[in-house]
């Protein structure tokens, strides 16, 4: 296993190894990402260029075959209405397309092909599963001719920030050929893939933090819901020693803002609030609730936000944000 050097350019000029989690160099057929050129930040809205770039040796004739892209995305950004993709080569250049979901890949066992990287590379280093694989293809096919290199960039332009939010994320990226798939065999192996790098940054936004890439003291499942959807709230006492470390009981003590304007609050220490450990050595307390019911809102009010502390028994002992006295936040919405 090989790691890639990493280029990284932005505001700050920067390089460093990447921390590759999956780094698969081909023995001696098959794609190479040799490098990326990515920028460190951006702001919501912004038009962010990325360079992938490929080298995809050859040991014998074959093909031809589509060169298949992957790019790993928080879902917010909703990349495959926000994103385009181009490629230059010394055997031509063109456009790279969505593949279709009725597109199947080649040894992916009925997967389509987002959902193949998915099972291949997962959240690629990602916390928080709210990422997404979305597949591209080359317009055109190339022939595998002995000895012959095709050395081809990617040229990535997509939007960040579809959903306004602040963000830290890892974006990921991989190729392979519409022959093989994610395979490997004695000529090599087919697939690159690059993930797990530096968190990319992106601010300006209006909406919550989103941070993908740094353990949360809670985490609320699914990541994005209205009021009257089921959350599931964590607390990971694991995350780093807080004043409520060694209690047995937390509980969640919570504010609502309603669309009409109006706050309500609750904030006690009865079943109703108490979050259980998922074991009894875990230190990871979680709380199932519907915000609707929780709150006890009217019919014509709607959950917008809601702030909301830990607390032991007593509830004199608070943790919020970050392991301060802020309160946690968290914005209720629908992708």
């Amino acid at each position: 296993m090989r790691s890639y050097l990493l280029h990284i350019k932005g505001k700050n000029l920067w390089k460093l190894c990447a921390l590759v989690v999956l780094g698969i160099a081909l023995a001696c057929c098959g794609e190479q990402i040799t490098s990326v050129d990515q920028p460190a930040t951006a702001t919501v809205g912004a038009l962010v260029p990325i360079t992938v770039h490929c080298d995809i040796p050859t040991a014998g004739d074959g093909g031809p075959d589509y060169l298949i892209f992957g790019f790993l995305v928080p879902k917010g950004w909703k990349a495959a209405q926000n994103t385009t993709i181009t490629y230059t080569s010394k055997q031509g250049n063109g456009n790279m397309t969505l593949i279709p979901d009725g597109t199947l890949p080649k040894n992916g066992g009925g997967l389509t092909w987002p959902a193949y990287m998915k099972k291949m590379f997962g959240n690629g280093g990602n916390l928080i599963d709210d990422v997404e694989w979305v597949a591209y293809q080359t317009d055109k096919a190339y022939s595998h001719t002995g000895g012959v290199e095709f050395i081809v960039d990617l040229n990535i332009k997509t939007k960040v920030g579809a959903d306004n939010n602040n963000m830290l994320v890892k974006l990921g990226y991989t190729i392979t050929d519409s022959g093989n798939g994610f395979t490997s065999d004695g000529n090599g192996t087919y697939y690159s893939v690059l993930t797990g790098m530096n968190c990319f940054e992106v601010t300006g936004g209006s909406g919550d933090l989103v941070d993908f890439c740094n353990p949360q003291l809670t985490t609320i499942d699914p990541p994005k819901s209205l009021d009257n959807d089921f959350v599931t709230l964590t607390f990971d006492g694991t995350v780093t020693d807080t004043h409520l470390k060694g209690e047995s009981e937390v509980y969640l003590c919570a504010t609502a803002y309603t669309s009409d304007g109006k706050t309500i609050n609750v904030c006690e220490q009865t079943t109703k609030t108490m979050l259980k450990q998922t074991t009894a050595t875990s230190k990871k307390y979680q709380l199932t609730f519907w915000p609707r019911s929780f709150f006890n809102v009217g019919d014509a009010q709607t959950i917008t936000r809601m702030e909301y502390f830990l607390t032991d028994k007593t509830g004199k002992t608070k943790v919020g944000y970050g392991n301060t006295d802020a309160p946690f936040t968290y914005t209720f919405k629908c992708g």
